[in-house]
């Protein structure tokens, strides 16, 4: 029988020259490090590549260098190459741009062409280099008036707005926001994820995709999500690092297991395309437990996520 048909989303990534663009997704999808960056060059007009995300969904990345030369081409003869056929824009503001307004106007040719060749197609903007701000409330101030800006001149389309920073979790929080909604069974995904957590009366059930890392969906029996989203865009870079180090040292990475006074952490690999996390809130519970309870549901999310 032939297998699932392979999903295809187109995602271009848009913004001036030396915004990070291509840092940030060497960062993610490729394993490099943020010291790693310092050693890649521009981008010569469009880089191509794509990547496999959970299963049979592929990633068709278009990175556009920023330079101005090939800004002209993108957004004149090569306009309908680039905007068409697109699922989502990412367009990348420079914290450290000396010219804020010249940013804008890109990003409203690119959302009149987008406009004209892919209406339905999602847009996030990325306001890069957050790590040059110290002060947090600082931070939300910045994000907060670029928000406010952008949502004002983006018309049809209402953009995502996230601060972003190869140094810290903010970039796995953004990138892991925008592939949630990109994965095409995720609502199920979600449901039979809340019933493993119930059923096996878990605290917390965390989904990484296995390459990038990157949260797919998670759940718990608490309120507070948001701070936990946070602390989960953390773990997310954290064994990203981790896993980089042991390759490193030729020793890959498999799963880890942490237990506390307050509770017990299991990181573990799950179907072909995630690994799983789960918390207990008893800290006494027996690895053998949580194990056998993980390889019990693996085969029944490989067909939902793989």
């Amino acid at each position: 029988m032939p297998g699932p048909a392979v999903v295809k989303k187109k995602l271009v990534i848009m913004g001036k020259s030396g915004a990070g663009k291509t840092s940030m997704r060497s960062l993610i999808f490729a394993n490099y490090t943020a010291n790693d960056t310092r050693r890649l060059g521009a981008t010569i007009d469009v880089e191509h590549s794509t990547v496999q995300f959970m299963g049979d969904l592929n990633l068709n990345i278009w990175d556009c260098g920023g330079q101005h030369k090939y800004l002209d081409s993108y957004l004149s003869e090569q306009k309908e190459n680039i905007f068409g056929n697109v699922e989502v824009l990412i367009f990348v503001f420079d914290l450290e741009t000396s010219n804020k307004e010249s940013e804008y106007v890109l990003y409203d040719e690119c959302l009149q062409n987008l406009g004209q060749f892919s209406r339905d197609a999602k847009v996030y903007c990325l306001v890069h280099k957050m790590d040059k701000i110290q002060d947090p409330e600082q931070k939300k101030t910045v994000i907060e008036a670029y928000r406010k800006t952008l949502i004002q001149r983006s018309s049809m389309f209402r953009p995502g707005v996230y601060g972003t920073s190869i140094w810290d979790h903010t970039l796995y929080k953004a990138w892991s926001e925008i592939v949630y909604t990109l994965v095409p069974n995720m609502a199920v995904i979600k449901k039979h994820l809340s019933n493993f957590c119930r059923l096996t009366d878990a605290a917390e059930v965390v989904l990484f995709e296995r390459a990038t890392f990157l949260v797919v969906c998670c759940t718990s029996g608490y309120d507070d999500e948001e701070p936990r989203l946070e602390k989960y865009m953390s773990v997310s870079q954290g064994i990203k690092l981790y896993r980089n180090s042991c390759a490193d040292q030729m020793s890959p990475f498999r799963s880890t297991h942490i237990r506390t006074r307050a509770y017990s952490l299991f990181i573990e690999p799950f179907t072909k395309s995630t690994y799983i996390l789960v918390i207990s809130a008893d800290p006494e519970v027996e690895p053998a437990v949580t194990k056998a309870n993980i390889d019990a549901a693996r085969a029944h999310f490989s067909r939902l996520a793989d």
